[in-house]
């Protein structure tokens, strides 16, 4: 997603991304990815049972998952995988948020 933050903000988004690694993993991986954008470390898993996001096969992981949110609250569009694996080419949220 980093190589798309510019193009994510040119559409007037911003862009967060949730983890459930603690701390320390979280602030590691910022740093070896250098993220610009803001990466928060939800260990109690609080976002992703909120979503419905967890993993069928193994409930202690996230499922790949992206939402654009619009100002309001509402979930304008949303990408979740079933699976562990898939993982979303940043290029479709561009034409998403395009798209709004």
């Amino acid at each position: 997603m980093q190589n798309f933050y510019k193009d994510i903000q040119a559409e007037g988004a911003e862009l967060i991304a949730i983890s459930v690694d603690s701390k320390a993993t979280t602030k590691l991986t910022v740093e070896r990815t250098n993220a610009d954008f803001v990466v928060l470390s939800d260990t109690e898993k609080q976002s992703i049972t909120a979503y419905n996001a967890t993993d069928p096969l193994n409930p202690k992981i996230a499922r790949p998952q992206t939402y654009i949110i619009d100002l309001d609250g509402v979930i304008r569009w949303k990408f979740l995988d079933v699976r562990l694996g898939q993982r979303l080419n940043p290029a479709t949220v561009v034409n998403e948020l395009k798209k709004l």
